[in-house]
Parts: structure tokens; sequence; C-alpha cells
């Protein structure tokens, strides 16, 4: 029997020979075993059934049955007790043995047990009523895995059911962190709006919320939509039960609380903790770090947060945030353009470095935070390390406050070269690379961040490993690449051989080299720099920062037509690969054991390949229609119409199938920029059409014209 792509690898796996026939099986679970052992034999059983080997019954041993045995049912069988003295003192550490008459799945303690359970899920291949034989003796090498899901778009339209499902999918791959951001705020983006996300309610306090409204063209239905609401989770007021959920599954939920910088939400509300400038008038951006009142507000929001959902269900993890805290321009929505600092000059702080100024909020807020029973206080490096903050000095006056311990820093970086832990600090340490956040953007293989940040983080000692994102099913693979490494930093090969091992779980029986399609998408999207620069400047995102969301697409059409960027030769060769990449993994769709997924990834070839595709017809039609109009010539302007309709065909088509593919939570921000460069190409073919139909009547086509030259 092949050997069944696993993930995360195992530490130890030896493939026997034998195989174990599912049918007839029984799993057997001690009475009374702990919630985690009951999950694990449920899952068991459920993969049996779904391999098409009947129902496998839980309960004791039974004569004449296969037994499997689950957690302390396993306890006391020799061959088990041999596995066990093997594994490292940890609690989700856990050995498999399976052979033809029988299973026994066991871990150090019951996540342990868990676990074992979700790797023989995935050697239970559906329609294969057997599995192969083996050992396997396993165990994590950072001791926390997660990701953590940003406060934006998507993740503010997700339901119960669908933080449930990230759960469940997250367990599935032996995570157990799950950071959320529950407030965070950017600067003026859509219609010169300032970009703010408060995912919880403070019942004391109903002014503080972010009501939001997505307009965006439904292709499906043919028609413009516009979506105001709050954040689900906020207006349901859900959170604790996903702290809850997320227990059940090992996973722990951590509240991502940012600050001083990313908050303009607060210091609008409440401007007598805002940030003064030299006047003494509110920024309405950062906080008054000498102000007695700033600390009274934001401990009463976290404590509401503790009280509410962390303390009911045994969580002592808190994020304070702490990144990026500089001057930044649209905080001031009736001047955009004006530079904001987030630090004070009233004359209380005037007179303090914003170094000594943030060391006393550290601390204070640690101190706080700890007494109030919160024992993992994250908190990300970069501003600190960039202030030069980061010193023995520092480290010294954490210890002196009793606290050091329970400091965890976040170091990040999303792009090259990747960041490495300073452990030389004696602080608690976390990697946390890029996942995937820019899910309304093209697609991004961020392996290449993960991999060697997990790589450099485990070398120097660093106990977590989790990475920044929104939820997109999308972006599996980054989701893989670190659910493989931060587990198993020995066995599981260099990246290649993750990326080889991946696409022979997706693709296996395709019938073609299962590799090509993913090496063709990652020829096209492997490139940070290129993705978020010369790819994404064709959807309207990074144009909303400044002015230039007025006159998008114009100025992108304009640098396209006199190939300013010198960059067409790039998008044609983008365009080719992901043209193969998308017929490969349509073609192996019928043989994939999730052919959603693989639509996922047909999407994101489509998504780019009908986007450029606008631009070639608008440039096309273009060139066309200003000749028609310097010759008063109606064939052209006729020629100029059908290019024009054809490219917004398929790009309509493109969103209709987003609607089909993509999770309904990220769809009106998805569909939402590509409705800007959908609105205008509409634009100019009702303009051209209409130049048709009045014959040298051009004022209009001609002005638009000049727009686009």
């Amino acid at each position: 029997m092949e050997a069944i792509p696993v993930f995360p690898m195992p530490q130890r796996i030896e493939w026997t020979g034998e195989e174990l026939a599912l049918d007839e099986c029984r799993v057997v679970l001690r009475e009374g075993a702990p919630q985690l052992e009951a999950l694990a034999a449920s899952i068991v059983a459920r993969a049996i059934a779904a391999a098409g080997a009947g129902e496998a019954p839980i309960g004791p041993a039974g004569e004449g049955s296969r037994n499997i045995y689950v957690g302390r049912a396993a306890q006391g069988l020799p061959a088990v007790c041999q596995a066990l003295a093997e594994l490292p003192d940890n609690p989700e550490a856990y050995c498999i043995l399976v052979g033809a008459q029988g299973a026994a799945l066991v871990g150090r303690g019951p996540a342990g047990t868990f676990y074992a359970a979700q790797t023989f899920r995935q050697l239970v291949v559906p329609g294969r009523a057997s599995v192969p034989g083996l050992r396997i003796v396993d165990w994590p090498d950072f001791r926390y895995r997660g990701l953590y899901i940003e406060s934006k778009w998507g993740p503010d339209l997700m339901s119960l059911e669908d933080w449930r499902e990230l759960i469940d999918y997250m367990a599935g791959l032996k995570m157990n962190s799950l950071g959320v951001g529950v407030y965070c705020c950017w600067c003026v983006q859509y219609e010169g709006r300032r970009t703010e996300f408060l995912m919880v309610p403070f019942p004391d306090r109903p002014q503080l919320q972010t009501p939001k409204t997505i307009r965006y063209y439904s292709a499906k239905q043919g028609e413009w939509k516009a979506l105001t609401y709050l954040p689900r989770m906020f207006a349901e007021d859900f959170f604790g039960e996903v702290v809850a959920y997320a227990k059940s599954r090992n996973v722990t939920v951590r509240p991502h609380f940012n600050g001083p910088g990313h908050t303009t939400l607060i210091p609008h509300v409440y401007p007598e903790v805002s940030a003064k400038d030299e006047a003494g008038r509110p920024t309405g951006y950062g906080y008054c770090l000498s102000n007695p009142r700033t600390y009274e507000l934001l401990y009463s929001l976290w404590d509401s947060i503790i009280e509410r959902y962390l303390r009911p269900h045994g969580v002592d993890w808190f994020h304070m945030g702490l990144d990026e805290i500089y001057p930044v321009r649209g905080v001031d929505e009736e001047n955009p353009e004006a530079e904001v600092s987030p630090w004070c000059c009233c004359p209380d702080c005037r007179g303090r470095s914003p170094e000594e100024l943030l060391s006393e909020y550290v601390l204070k807020a640690v101190g706080h935070l700890a007494a109030k029973g919160m024992n993992h206080i994250t908190m990300w490096n970069d501003h600190l390390e960039r202030s030069g903050m980061l010193t023995p000095a520092f480290v010294q006056a954490l210890e002196r406050a009793g606290v050091k311990e329970k400091v965890v820093l976040q170091w990040w970086r999303y792009n090259e070269p990747v960041l490495v832990p300073k452990a030389e600090l004696g602080l608690r340490a976390w990697t946390t690379p890029m996942a995937g956040y820019w899910f309304w953007l093209f697609y991004e293989d961020l392996t290449a961040n993960i991999y060697p940040h997990l790589q450099l983080a485990h070398r120097v000692g660093a106990e977590g490993a989790d990475a920044y994102c929104t939820f997109d099913p999308a972006f599996d693979r980054n989701y893989h690449c670190l659910a493989e490494y931060a587990w198993n930093q020995s066995s599981s090969g260099d990246l290649y051989q993750f990326k080889s091992r991946y696409a022979q779980k997706l693709l296996g029986k395709a019938g073609f080299d299962a590799a090509e399609p993913f090496q063709k998408l990652d020829q096209a999207y492997g490139s940070i720099p290129v993705v978020r620069g010369l790819l994404d400047v064709l959807l309207y995102y990074w144009h909303t920062y400044s002015r230039a969301r007025e006159i998008y697409p114009r100025n992108v059409l304009r640098a396209l037509r006199r190939d300013e960027l010198r960059a067409m030769a790039t998008y044609r060769g983008v365009k080719a690969n992901l043209e193969r990449a998308k017929a490969l993994f349509l073609a192996g769709r019928g043989q994939a054991p999730d052919a959603h997924l693989i639509d996922e990834y047909a999407f994101e070839c489509e998504r780019f390949l009908a986007a450029f595709g606008a631009y070639e017809a608008m440039i096309a039609a273009a060139e066309k229609a200003a000749n028609a109009v310097e010759q008063a010539d109606r064939q052209p302007l006729q020629e100029a119409a059908g290019t024009l309709r054809q490219g917004l065909q398929r790009l309509d088509s493109m969103m209709a199938l987003a609607e089909e593919v993509k999770r309904p939570y990220l769809l009106p921000q998805l569909l939402r920029d590509l409705s800007r460069l959908r609105g205008f190409m509409a634009e100019l073919t009702a303009a051209i059409e209409r130049g048709c139909a009045c014959a040298g009547e051009f004022a209009e086509l001609r002005a638009l014209l000049a727009e686009i030259r």
C-alpha cells in the first residue's frame, strides 16, 4: 500500500505492511472518558463510516470485533506501554498502533488522544475500507501553534458556525491557538471613511460600535447591492461561545485589543483620552499616556472582555497590541492628507520621550492584566524593537514588576528577510509569519515566508508559531505549511518536499504530475513583491489609501497603455502560467478528494485572468475608439464595443463564479474591489455604444478617452 500523505507529518512513522480492515471494527472507549477522548472516539467512528465500512459502534471491547482502543482504554496493552515510554512529557504527544487485528490510539493526555484521532482520520481514505498497518510516535516541536484572525472585512461577517468550522479545521491540523482581533483601526480608505473594527459589544458603552456599508455588484443577480451591518460577533455577542467551542477542541482563544497605535475609534468617542496636538486639541489617534482616565477607560474595556468571555472558560491569555505606533495619514476624514501622530503633546506628555511613556504604559498594562489573572500577555515586537526599547533594562523592569514570565513577544515580518526572535532577551517568544490576509486581492503563496520563520524561530527556542491572516480556504496550503513546520521540524523535509506531498494529497489521482498546477500557480503568485506591487495594483484596494481612489481604474489604464510600469510582459507571463494551472486544476477536479478546494484554486487563477482580460479589452477598445473619433468612423466603434462586451462578460462570469465558490462572509469585500473595475468598464462600454448609435456625436466619448490616454 502506498504511503498516505498526513499533515502534519508525524515525528516517527513506521509502515508495517499489514492492513486493518475497517468493517466490523469497534471503537473502544472507557466509561467516563474525558471530553477530548470521547470526541476522539467519535472522530474515528465517523472516519470509518465515511470510508464506506459501515457503522463502528463506540463502547466496551467486543468479542469477534476488530477493536480500536482510544485513550485510556488502550493503557495497559504491552505494545502501547512501550510506545508511550518513547514519548516526551507533553500532554499533546501520542502514539498510534495499527495491525491486522485492531488498533490503539492513546496520548500522554486527552489532547494527545484527540490528535491521534486527527491523524487516524487522515489515514482513512474514503472508498477504501482499510488502513495501513503502522506505528506512530508523535509530538509537537512548538508548544503553541495557530492562526491570528484579524478584525477586518470578512471575519466581521463570520457567523458562529463559520467560527466553529474554522476551529474544527484548525484542530484537524493540530493547531491549538486562535488569536481573534476584537479591536483595531486603520486610516481613511473606502468612501473617505476611517476603517475601524470592534468585534465585541460593551453594554455599558453603546456608543462604541463600528457600523459598515459595503457596496458591490452581484453578477449572479445582475444588480448592485448595499450591505449595511455591524460585525456579526458584535451584533450577536457570541465571542464567549467561540472561546468555549475552541476550548472543547484543545484550542485556546486569545483576544487581540490593539493600541496605542491602530486606534481611532476610542479616541474619537472619548476625546479626553486621545493624544493631543500642540494646541491641546484631541487628534483622534493614539492616547494621552499621562492621563489616568486613559488607563481607567482601557482597563474597564479589558476587564469587561476578561470577565464576560475569558474567565468563565478558564482562559488566561490576552493580546495587548503595540504594533506600528507611528504617524500616519488618513486619521482625519476632513483632511485625510494630514499626517497625525499617536504621541500626545499635552504639557504632561510633552516633557517625556515616547519611549519613556510607552515603557510606563507597558508596565502598567501588563501589571493590570496580570492582576486580573492573565498569565500569558502577548504583544508585537516591532515598535519596541524599532524604538530601541528591547534592552536588558526593559526586561529587568518587567522582572522587578514580577511579570517577566507572563510577557510573550510576537516577532513578525511579512517579507524578506524573515525575522528571528532575539533569544538573548530572555523573554518568551513566538514567531508570526503571514498566512494570507488580503483575500480580496490576488492569491499569495506565502510558504516561503512561513517556512524560514518557523525554522529560525525553532532554532532559538521560540515557544509558539502562529500566522497573521483572515480565514479563506483558498489559503489552505499556507495553513498546512504552518501546521506542518510548527509541529514537526525534523521529519517533514524541506519546503519543496512539503509542496509535493500537499499536491499529492489534493491531486494524486489526477492522471498527471500533481505538482505541475501548483508550480504554475507559484510562478504566477509566488513572489510577494510582484503580487503586492505589480499585480495587486490592477485592483482597487491599494488605491483607496490616497486620492487615487477617485480616479481608479483610469490611472491604471493610463499606465498600462503607456506601459509606464514596463509590466505588460510580466502580466502576460503570469497569464500564461495561470491559464495552464487552471486547466490542470479543472482536469483533476473529478478525481480530487476535495473538489471544492480545487474550485478555490481554479478561481484564484480565473480572478487574474478575467481582471487582466478586462484591462486588455479596455486598452484595445480605447485604441479603436480613439481612431474612430479621429476619423468619424463608426466601424471601429462597433469593434471596440464588441471587444468590451466580451471582456465584461468574462469579468461578470468570474464575479458570479466567486459567488458560487467563495465563503459568503468573504464576498462583499471581495466583490467590492472588483466592482469598481467592473463599473468603469461598463461605463466605457456604454459610452462607446452611445457613440455607435449617435454618429458624429463623440463629445462624451472623447472626454472619457482623454482620462485614460
